[in-house]
């Protein structure tokens, strides 16, 4: 409990800072020059972006629980991301006020025929709670769309550098649907990448890692894994040769940060 209640006071933070703290604005003095995408935005800008968001020139942010937003260096966009236009179930569980919803279904199968190894894998709080906190609470419906398609209808100069994708196993179809930009100005990615199925028919980390070398990406850096049963990495990916200026600027915004 005392953990996130330390997430919950570090997020409150967060929002004061970026109010008040020039370094958390977007672009401060202009001196922004890393246009960033952020799917499954809820909570604002991840670690460790949210320490420098003067290097961000503009934010897109994709998150369907919020409203439409536009200012001057951001826009919100709230649709779901996907590899085609499709209408999709979103399956809400109980979580931690709703965390680890899904476009994909909880794998209680897998937990089950596998809880002996994985009870023993992460905090036994999380392990002896998953159950309960995997319950269907209700199922929507979510328009859906290509990151491809948004980008030729509201940003044709499609110029975008870094994505970041927190969204529960969707990661992989994303990715199917950003050919484009994957191919032409995508410099980096920090996605959540699952090592066990979690959710029923999702991609793991060595298929995500396999479709992006295919684009010319390779593993910057891998952080330890983390959640119930220690069931996923943070990964971050960077372009072999891609635009310099901005993958050095990457590379330093991470190099601090833990490897496993």
């Amino acid at each position: 409990m005392q953990r996130y209640l330390k997430a919950i006071n570090k997020r409150i933070k967060r929002n004061i800072y970026n109010k008040i703290i020039p370094r958390y604005i977007l672009n401060h003095n202009d001196n922004g020059f890393i246009k960033f995408i952020d799917i499954g935005s809820v909570g604002g800008l991840p670690e460790p972006w949210d320490k420098f968001a003067s290097d961000i020139s503009y934010l897109l942010n994709f998150e369907p629980n919020d409203a439409p937003k536009k200012t001057k260096n951001s826009m919100t966009y709230n649709t779901a991301v996907w590899s085609e236009e499709a209408v999709l179930p979103f399956y809400i569980y109980k979580g931690f006020s709703n965390t680890g919803s899904s476009l994909f279904e909880q794998n209680f199968e897998y937990v089950e025929q596998n809880w002996d190894a994985l009870s023993k894998q992460g905090p036994a709080h999380l392990a002896n709670s998953w159950v309960e906190r995997s319950q269907l609470v209700k199922e929507v419906t979510l328009k859906c769309r290509a990151l491809d398609d948004i980008f030729s209808e509201e940003f044709p100069e499609n110029d975008f550098h870094f994505v970041k994708i927190d969204t529960q196993g969707a990661e992989f179809e994303i990715l199917q649907g950003a050919d484009k930009f994957l191919s032409t100005s995508c410099v980096g990615l920090h996605m959540e990448l699952f090592r066990i199925p979690l959710y029923k028919n999702i991609k793991l980390m060595e298929e995500v890692q396999a479709l992006l070398e295919g684009y010319g990406f390779e593993l910057l850096m891998k952080y330890p894994a983390h959640g119930t049963f220690k069931s996923q990495n943070d990964c971050v990916f960077i372009h072999k040769s891609r635009n310099p200026k901005v993958a050095q600027r990457i590379r330093e915004i991470y190099q601090n940060e833990p490897k496993a």
